[in-house]
């Protein structure tokens, strides 16, 4: 460990062990989508120490993203957002290695060819990538690496963890296997997959009219910076959990779900949510 990084990241120590956060510096996490919850995942990933990151995400920010989303200012419009995270986030530690494209994921091949080297790949990108989601989560079983996403509902965030050899992102979201995805149509996704948990805030406000043209990528998914906040701690958490195994990973097709207005922490199944419908 060098100077530099000892001094960086001493009041880790304590939280981490000296070879843990010697661990952390060599481990390599993929994270594909770095608007929202993605971006300030990454800036907490960096903090924490991990020394190599990999990120990718074809968007660019737009003025909508200005109430959530880390890099977004009046300056970044129209700019790549991939990009802007790396240079937001490059100075933090110089001695990270720090990998950027705009070509985001659009294929199996593409989803292989980001996880080279990688320990761990984080889900961040858009509600409605579902094929895109589905080449990652096999790219990532191929690998033999563990999967997972965290989306920000409200003020509470949901995250879904997939072992290598447990249940595919096809099963949880009920789609059949090993289909030839960019010869299919568009995908359907049974709502209680994507939202198991309806706060009770927004359960007058949203129809399953607008709930459905949100699954379909009709609608931008309501949002704000506190639930996106949340959810980028809690996947940064849990990505530092599976990379020490200092805990039980909690495995699809179980989910955590915490949110901070209904003061709400809890593991759920898709499968319950699915029998509570």
């Amino acid at each position: 460990m060098s100077k530099q990084y000892q001094e960086s990241f001493i009041r880790n120590i304590g939280i981490f062990t000296e070879a843990e956060q010697e661990q952390l510096k060599k481990s390599t996490i993929a994270v594909a989508g770095v608007g929202g919850v993605g971006g300030l995942l990454v800036e907490r990933l960096i903090r924490l120490g991990v020394g190599n990151i990999k990120i990718t995400d074809l968007g660019t920010f737009e003025q909508s993203n200005l109430n959530r989303q880390h890099g977004s200012t009046m300056l970044t419009l129209e700019r790549n957002k991939a990009e802007v995270v790396y240079q937001d986030i490059k100075d933090i530690n110089p001695e990270a290695s720090i990998y950027y494209d705009n070509n985001g994921i659009t294929s199996e091949e593409s989803a292989i060819q980001f996880l080279e080297g990688c320990d761990l790949v984080i889900d961040e990108m858009d509600y409605g990538a579902w094929k895109e989601s589905i080449y990652l989560q096999r790219a990532a079983r191929k690998r033999g690496i563990y999967y997972f996403f965290a989306g920000a509902i409200g003020f509470g965030a949901l995250l879904t963890n997939f072992d290598p050899q447990g249940i595919t992102l096809e099963e949880y979201n009920k789609i059949p296997l090993n289909e030839d995805l960019e010869n299919l149509g568009e995908l359907s996704v049974p709502t209680e997959r994507i939202l198991p948990v309806v706060p009770s805030y927004a359960a007058h406000a949203m129809s399953l009219e607008m709930l459905q043209e949100i699954i379909a990528g009709q609608r931008p998914v309501p949002t704000c910076s506190v639930g996106v906040g949340l959810a980028s701690v809690l996947a940064a958490g849990n990505a530092i959990n599976i990379l020490l195994m200092r805990k039980e990973i909690i495995k699809a097709p179980q989910y955590i779900y915490i949110d901070l207005f209904d003061q709400t922490f809890l593991t759920g199944s898709v499968s319950e949510a699915t029998e509570n419908r």
